[in-house]
């Protein structure tokens, strides 16, 4: 399913993900997200027909993306931005919308591979370290299990629902997270290869839920 016969680290294909890279953003930067395995489109604005596809963004410093196409691009799931974000694109509806933003406020010249790199890891491995809009969390490799990622709203009680459904489903936990801000939780559960299906669409069902995904 991976071009390049790169390792399977996340259960979509990576070559079916599409990353969208507006601007002018450094060869290097792209060059990372290539090798990767991430389908690339390099364009100079956020082009209509990619709103309802896009997985991924990475912006050149300066470049702005309005609300209205953020509310509808339901499968994006992190942004890069090289250089400070700050009123280039909302935040707040980037959290609501479990959109994981990376940006470099500094503009230092090593934001190039540091924001792809952050992103990567994100796409990966589900790790926020260094975010601007999540709870900071840096997570090891994903090793001989599934990394179950759910994205909430920070109310009380998720944390006891999710871990409900685990045992209602004989669920074997391997590692356990869970961090939270003022508007998000970020949840992620390590577990045994072997589960009913199922499960996936209990969790789902948790009211609240804003985004979950399965990395293996």
């Amino acid at each position: 399913l991976y071009v390049n016969n790169l390792p399977r680290a996340i259960s979509y294909p990576k070559n079916r993900i599409l990353c969208l890279v507006i601007g002018d953003v450094a060869v290097e930067s792209i060059a990372l997200l290539k090798k990767d395995g991430f389908s690339i489109r390099h364009k100079t604005s956020f082009e209509e027909k990619y709103v309802a596809d896009v997985g991924m963004l990475v912006l050149a410093d300066g470049e702005k993306i309005e609300d209205q196409l953020l509310k509808r691009a339901v499968k994006l799931k992190t942004i890069g931005y090289l250089g400070s974000a700050k009123n280039k694109l909302s935040f707040q509806t980037c959290t609501d919308m479990g959109i994981v933003v990376f940006d470099d406020p500094k503009s230092n010249p090593r934001s190039a591979s540091f924001i792809s790199k952050r992103v990567i890891d994100f796409m990966n491995k589900g790790t926020t370290y260094m975010s601007s809009n999540f709870p900071n969390l840096q997570l090891p490799a994903i090793d001989k299990s599934h990394r179950l990622i759910h994205i909430h709203k920070n109310v009380p009680g998720i944390m006891a629902q999710i871990n409900t459904i685990f045992a209602k489903h004989s669920i074997n936990i391997v590692g356990q997270f869970l961090m939270t801000n003022a508007t998000v939780g970020y949840a992620i559960t390590d577990i045994n290869a072997v589960y009913d299906k199922q499960l996936f669409k209990s969790l789902k069902k948790i009211d609240n839920t804003i985004k979950f995904r399965v990395l293996y």
